[in-house]
């Protein structure tokens, strides 16, 4: 709960947008909702470029503010260790459902990012070449 907390801080404090979390995963996502009038057309560089530096900077403070969450009843007592993963790349979005409405993100993107996390090691960031 406290990690997820500061999670939240650290996207408010760098502009990002959380998605949901999924059991022990925190998914977010950067430059998603962000106006493209900032660019001048052809500039689709620098909005990735922008969006990838914006993640970067997010996931190297998402592994600072674990560091400073403690394990319940750990001996010796240890920090949490997390895993970040990031990909930069297209998506689709929307809301889902009538009933129980939903923001969703689908894509190529979103299952790369995952596997990144999956993979990387614990109190690491790992990135995709793409």
């Amino acid at each position: 709960h406290d990690l997820f907390g500061r999670y939240d801080n650290l996207c408010d404090r760098h502009g990002v947008l959380k998605l949901e979390t999924v059991g022990d995963a925190y998914v977010c996502a950067t430059n998603l909702l962000k106006e493209r009038d900032d660019y001048s057309p052809g500039d689709e560089y620098l909005h990735a470029k922008d969006a990838a530096l914006n993640a970067l900077e997010m996931a190297k403070d998402m592994v600072r503010q674990a560091q400073h969450v403690i394990i319940p009843k750990s001996m010796p007592i240890e920090s949490v260790q997390v895993r970040v993963g990031i990909h930069i790349g297209e998506v689709t979005c929307g809301v889902l459902g009538e009933r129980l409405p939903k923001f969703a993100v689908f894509g190529s993107a979103v299952n790369l990012a995952a596997r990144m996390e999956q993979t990387s090691l614990p109190g690491r960031i790992r990135v995709s070449n793409d």
